[in-house]
């Protein structure tokens, strides 16, 4: 009987240890299910992190881009006011947009257009872009070809807005002087 004791006594060991073991092994289960729930969440937290970064870099430029734009409309206002305190009214001007491309015209006629769109009190012109160039090589762009030669003609290109005073100008500010 002396030896069913040490047996028993094994056996109850062995009964503990093995409980002991499945807690651990439990609590170690339960453990890298938290931990691998907590490294998900880490994840997204760091992914909702950046996406909060992201769209407040966002917001900054529009916020940027919309503080430009009140101080281009209060530029644009103000230069309104001081045109129409020197008469120069909307109203009293017309557009026109004005669009040759790599056209080629006599040199007479490419200096007539020119000609007509110089600036002068009754018209404004803004180029968006102009080029002339001639068609040959050896030909000067500055250089009046001989009396003797055959016209050749240029390239040109030209584009952009064209403002001219309207008839009615004089009626929307009697200080416009008449038009040539």
């Amino acid at each position: 009987m002396a030896r069913v004791l040490p047996l028993a006594r094994l056996w109850q060991s062995r009964r503990t240890a093995l409980l002991a073991f499945g807690i651990a092994l439990a609590a170690l289960v339960v453990a890298a299910g938290w931990f691998t729930s907590a490294r998900a969440g880490l994840a997204q937290a760091y992914a909702t992190a950046g996406n909060a970064r992201q769209a407040l870099a966002e917001a900054r430029v529009r916020e940027q881009e919309a503080r430009l734009r009140v101080d281009y409309a209060r530029s644009a206002r103000a230069l309104t006011a001081e045109a129409e305190a020197l008469g120069l009214a909307p109203r009293a001007w017309g557009e026109r947009l004005i669009n040759v491309r790599q056209s080629q015209l006599m040199r007479a006629d490419a200096a007539d257009l020119l000609a007509s769109i110089a600036r002068t009190d009754a018209r404004i012109f803004g180029a968006e872009a102009f080029e002339l160039a001639v068609t040959k090589p050896e030909e000067g762009l500055f250089d009046p070809p001989a009396a003797d030669a055959r016209p050749v003609p240029v390239h040109l290109t030209l584009r952009g807005t064209l403002l001219f005073r309207t008839q009615d100008a004089r009626a929307a500010s009697p200080s416009i002087p008449e038009l040539p």
